[in-house]
């Protein structure tokens, strides 16, 4: 559904189950299960009610990189790029993917999970937070100002407008 939403040309020369396995083992990976990226879940004994996930911007080309390595694996051929815009400040925490069950929107969840930034921010040494948010999204844009962000400038990713969005924590 996000991918959808970003418009990446890579939705239109790859299959739904190539684009699936790929981000399976890519998210699978050690870079993406170490100390350069973050998933964080919000559950209710076994069910997955939403998550986040994120990383330190001057981690974003290294886990841009991964992606290609399984290419070859899943017969995807080497000229594709799945991410080429960056999205993410060098020195902020990146909230790349907030998602809630849709049989669990406007339970607080989303709130929940931003509510923790302040704590991730810590962990990986950075006072900032920052985001993208699509133009076509006003909820969303104003559940993150209602958390404290701000507008900090328009950013184009894929062809496709964003507001940049940053909290200090």
């Amino acid at each position: 559904m996000i991918l959808e939403e970003m418009e990446l040309p890579a939705l239109h020369e790859l299959s739904d189950d190539q684009l699936t396995q790929l981000f399976e083992k890519t998210f699978a990976s050690p870079e993406y299960q170490g100390e350069m990226a973050n998933l964080i879940v919000a559950k209710d004994h076994d069910k997955v009610l939403g998550m986040m996930f994120g990383y330190v911007g001057k981690f974003e080309q290294q886990l841009f990189d991964v992606f290609p390595r399984y290419y070859a694996e899943l017969a995807i051929p080497e000229k594709t790029v799945i991410f080429s815009d960056h999205e993410a400040d060098e020195d902020e925490w990146y909230l790349n993917t907030l998602c809630v069950d849709a049989s669990h929107r406007g339970e607080g969840i989303g709130t929940q999970l931003l509510n923790y930034l302040p704590t991730i921010a810590k962990q990986v040494h950075t006072n900032e937070v920052g985001l993208l948010v699509d133009f076509e999204n006003p909820q969303a844009e104003k559940l993150y100002k209602r958390i404290g962000f701000k507008k900090d400038r328009v950013q184009v990713v894929a062809n496709h407008n964003y507001d940049h969005l940053k909290m200090t924590v």
